[in-house]
């Protein structure tokens, strides 16, 4: 019983590091600017 009680223990606390890491990712990629960059191209022609 005390082993099951550990193993949800560690299992909510695991989930709830994941948690926090997603945030901070997600936070990370908030704070970064997207710029499209337009090139020249050449469009090849069909046929």
């Amino acid at each position: 019983m005390k082993a099951k009680k550990y193993v949800l223990a560690i299992a909510i606390f695991g989930g709830m590091l994941f948690t926090a890491q997603a945030t901070n990712i997600i936070d990370l990629d908030g704070q970064q600017t997207t710029k499209i960059e337009k090139r020249p191209g050449k469009i090849p022609s069909a046929g």
